[in-house]
């Protein structure tokens, strides 16, 4: 089911069940306390925003901020919820209620029915874009933040180095590539000032796939394909071609390192066979304490359908603490060992999840 269809029809729900509550309240204050239908409106409409608003941010829209929003966060959000659909929702009520009993004559629980229905929609919209809007914008990723622990000539040759790697994977997007027969992984690592950055590329072909099933099942439900690097995931934020995934992830090298991290994935459709994805971690925290193992993380993937299925392709660049010249011969074949056992246990596990 479509997200905005299944949100839409969650607010509905919600939004009967606050619209019972709002006619009972002003039942009780019309009936048994003898209110005048303007003031009895007014609160009433206001117990079922109160009400509304609960529900939407654990229901509705609980995919939002996850489960990090902050006391303060949350009584920005209310504010904007009271403010917004809270305040057309007085205001609209008031003025339908005006309408239809001063001027056509209806008892004021049909008026009231008829005022809630007419500002729903208004509302949801209201509610969705702004309300219980998604913070963060996904072309405008903030660096890690495992970065303001790292070097600063690091983090200088990092920029750069992202920068030239995305501004190559745009301008080859449209070059042809003959698929991989099998799982492909090759890369290479750059020992910068005070870092170290590798680069890995990989390749694998999805047979008897089509290219829309491939890009459903991986933004549906948005967490990666079940592989032993991941130990945890879940979806923190999700619009149409973007998601905020957090990850608990576990790296083996001679020594093992676990990271609770956070990326943001855009996904972009190019043409009927050719879409992309762009995947930047927003956050790396190392349990224990951060040891420089891993900085940053970015990653470029291409999906494209070919005869037969889909061959997918990806670009992942890591940023580390700098290894010392005279251990480089050493350490060398060790990373060279672990970073292509990774990206082979990832494409395999790709590779059979879209299968």
């Amino acid at each position: 089911m479509p997200d905005n269809v299944r949100r839409f029809g969650l607010f509905a729900a919600i939004g009967w069940l606050g619209f019972i509550l709002q006619f009972a309240t002003l039942a009780l204050l019309t009936a048994f306390a003898h209110w005048s239908w303007l003031p009895a409106t007014i609160v009433a409409v206001e117990v079922a925003v109160a009400h509304n608003f609960l529900w939407h941010e654990r229901v509705t829209w609980r995919d939002r901020d996850g489960t990090k929003t902050s006391t303060l966060a949350r009584i920005a959000k209310f504010a904007r919820f009271a403010l917004s659909t809270g305040l057309a929702s007085v205001v609209g009520n008031t003025c339908a209620m005006a309408l239809y009993v001063g001027v056509f004559g209806l008892h004021p629980l049909a008026a009231n029915a008829l005022a809630v229905v007419t500002i729903s929609i208004a509302n949801f919209v209201i509610a969705d874009l702004w309300v219980f809007r998604i913070a963060t914008v996904a072309l405008a990723v903030a660096p890690s933040t495992a970065l303001a622990a790292a070097n600063p000539n690091a983090v200088d040759a990092w920029t750069r180095y992202v920068a030239v790697t995305e501004a190559r994977v745009c301008a080859h997007r449209y070059d042809a590539r003959p698929p991989a027969v099998d799982i492909v992984a090759t890369g290479e690592t750059v020992h910068v000032n005070g870092g170290t950055i590798s680069d890995w590329r990989g390749a694998v072909f999805v047979p008897n796939v089509t290219l829309e099933h491939a890009l459903d099942r991986l933004q549906n439900p948005g967490t990666p394909p079940p592989q032993d690097d991941v130990l945890a995931s879940r979806v923190l934020a999700r619009r149409p071609d973007w998601l905020r995934v957090y990850m608990r992830l576990v790296r083996h090298a001679i020594v093992t390192a676990t990271y609770d991290t956070e990326h943001e994935m855009t996904f972009e459709r190019w043409t009927p066979t050719l879409a992309t994805a762009r995947s930047v971690a927003t956050r790396i925290d190392e349990v224990g304490g951060d040891r420089g193992f891993l900085w940053a993380l970015n990653s470029y993937w291409r999906y494209e359908r070919i005869s037969g299925g889909v061959a997918i392709e990806v670009e992942s660049l890591t940023l580390s603490r700098g290894v010392p010249f005279v251990a480089r011969p050493v350490a060398a074949p060790i990373v060279t060992s672990i970073a292509r056992e990774s990206m082979i246990r990832t494409l395999e596990a790709l590779r059979a999840y879209l299968a």
